[in-house]
């Protein structure tokens, strides 16, 4: 028995490795676009707050920590922090406020305005751990108590 073979030239097989081969690139592009998608970064948030410390001595740190809302990621880092901070007036010449990460090693001066952001973007700081706010008299000299009000941060993340 002779098996049939049907005789295929060398342009057609040509044509037919270069529809394989436009198929699997565009399959593979597809594949590679929808993967990306998939790995892009999640987003997530949550909102603190805690009454800033009373300041009762100068050239002294006081602080508070923000407790964390719910169960960032342990991969989480934090990106824009939202936050609102006030003492009572009138408000002393050297108050000095900043807004932290928990060891005090990344922060951003918010003294100048008592709302705002601050960028933690790129500094690693985990979202998963607090944040703090450190407030303090500069100077000499005695001082009347300075009332710490409500303080608040909406911590964003991404992991």
């Amino acid at each position: 028995m002779k098996a049939l073979m049907k005789s295929v030239h060398l342009p057609q097989l040509m044509k037919l490795k270069n529809r394989l081969y436009s198929a699997l690139l565009a399959i593979s592009t597809v594949a590679a676009m929808m993967f990306a998608q998939n790995v892009s970064a999640a987003t997530g948030a949550y909102g603190s707050s805690a009454v800033a410390p009373t300041i009762y001595t100068k050239n002294y740190w006081y602080n508070v920590a923000y407790p964390v809302v719910g169960n960032p990621p342990s991969n989480a880092t934090v990106t824009v922090v939202y936050y609102t901070w006030s003492y009572s007036y009138p408000l002393p010449a050297g108050l000095l406020v900043y807004l932290c990460n928990n060891g005090g090693t990344v922060c951003g001066n918010v003294t100048s305005y008592g709302s705002g952001s601050v960028d933690f973007s790129g500094y690693g700081v985990p979202a998963n751990q607090t944040l703090r706010l450190y407030s303090q008299v500069a100077g000499s000299g005695t001082m009347s108590p300075l009332y710490g009000g409500t303080t608040t941060v909406t911590v964003n993340y991404n992991y």
